[in-house]
């Protein structure tokens, strides 16, 4: 069996020390150096408990010297970024994880595995991943049910096509989680490189403006040409667990607490806040139970807005 790797990364906005972009901001500008800090600290929090089922930990960037000063505990590895991404495009920093997939494409010993960064490892690997690893079959993390009660099956389907004619199968693989054997990752890579230029033409129009976007269309095309694949979300190696108000669907975290990995994406300062050990899921069911996770001077004037802002864009699609 291959060498089971994990990743992150942490792209630092080239030519300054003291901003960076983080991977999933939504805004051409990188925030400041204490949100750096932030992303650092649940670095390590994901390390110390991927070590603690005995896996290792590694984060990808372009600045390991300034991450080193700000986090001395991390395991970094300095990688190239080539991939032409413009400049004050939404996303900026997450379309280099299409440089990632290229480094992994050289790594043949390896099974590797690019995760976000705010996630935490909670409970032993499943079988079903060590099995998928034995026999070199690459693993995805199927959002579907959570993506059309927001976008729809239409918008994503013709989003997707707008820049990749084959991406057609209507399904959506989340950004959190993707593993595979170097030969997945070049064909991955392969793939992308041939429809990159359009997306960047059409990024705009898009519904997700990102690299999910690009890692979708070339994951069904490679779907469609008989590529295997598994959804390593049915098996509970990863789930994405939402602390505030969803357009979807979702379980009662008591249901999915038993995964491997748990992605909080609206609990990032918990996760960096939260020193990982053995009462990390006490002490996060303690926090959904309290006003942090439910602040309703805070979050019911948001909720409000958007949902006014949604109708609004509904009356003027009528119009049209």
């Amino acid at each position: 069996m291959k060498n089971i790797q994990f990743y992150s990364l942490l792209y630092v906005q080239e030519g300054s020390e003291t901003l960076a972009q983080n991977f999933g901001a939504n805004s051409s500008k990188p925030p400041k150096i204490k949100d750096l800090e932030l992303y650092t600290k649940s670095c390590s929090n994901l390390a110390k408990s991927l070590k603690a089922q005995g896996f290792n930990y590694t984060v990808l960037t372009n600045n390991c010297e300034l991450l080193q000063k700000i986090q001395p505990d991390l395991q970094l590895k300095e990688i190239e970024f080539s991939l032409n991404v413009p400049k004050g495009i939404s996303f900026y920093g997450a379309h280099f994880k299409i440089d990632v997939y290229k480094y992994f494409a050289r790594q043949k010993d390896d099974y590797s595995l690019l995760i976000d960064i705010d996630e935490i490892c909670i409970n032993p690997v499943p079988a079903n991943f060590l099995q998928a690893v034995k026999n070199n079959i690459p693993m995805f993390y199927d959002v579907t049910d959570q993506m059309y009660p927001d976008a729809g099956r239409e918008r994503l389907v013709n989003d997707l096509q707008l820049f990749c004619s084959e991406a057609d199968l209507g399904l959506w693989a989340g950004g959190e989680f993707i593993g595979g054997d170097w030969q997945f990752f070049d064909s991955l890579y392969q793939e992308i490189c041939k429809i990159s230029d359009r997306y960047f033409e059409v990024q705009k129009e898009l519904f997700h403006k990102g690299d999910e976007s690009l890692t979708n269309a070339a994951l069904q095309t490679l779907l469609k040409r008989g590529q295997p694949m598994i959804n390593a979300g049915c098996f509970g190696a990863v789930i994405r667990y939402w602390s505030c108000d969803t357009k979807h669907c979702q379980k009662l975290f008591p249901a999915v607490k038993d995964c491997f990995l748990l992605h909080l994406p609206a609990d990032k300062y918990f996760l960096a806040a939260t020193a990982f050990d053995g009462s990390f899921l006490q002490k996060y069911e303690k926090y959904l139970q309290s006003e942090k996770s439910f602040n309703t001077k805070e979050r019911l004037p948001r909720l409000f807005l958007q949902r006014a802002k949604n109708k609004i864009r509904r009356l003027l699609k009528l119009k049209k």
